[in-house]
């Protein structure tokens, strides 16, 4: 069965964190309702090969520790446990 990107984002909701990868390459990281309103490159008729719900786990100074850096370390931490983030992003490759 095939399904298209469009046809797998109307399973999701504008709250949840996505991330497209195509040919290897993140083309989009980011909340679903800013997708829809700011992402050019991909028409939505891309065929979806695989599907994962990836959760991340990074630490607040992860800078400072030398640590590898967050999917978005732009982003606020939304929940803290101690020292600790996880965020989970629906991974999409294309």
């Amino acid at each position: 069965m095939q399904i298209t990107l469009n046809d797998f984002l109307r399973l999701l909701n504008n709250s949840d964190r996505l991330r497209i990868v195509k040919g290897g390459e993140t083309k989009y990281v980011g909340y679903l309702g800013n997708f829809k309103q700011d992402n050019a490159e991909l028409t939505g008729a891309e065929e979806v090969e695989k599907f994962r719900a990836v959760p991340e786990i990074t630490h607040k100074q992860w800078k400072g520790k030398g640590l590898r850096p967050p999917i978005q370390p732009e982003e606020t931490a939304q929940y803290s446990f101690s020292d600790l983030q996880m965020s989970l992003y629906y991974t999409i490759h294309i």
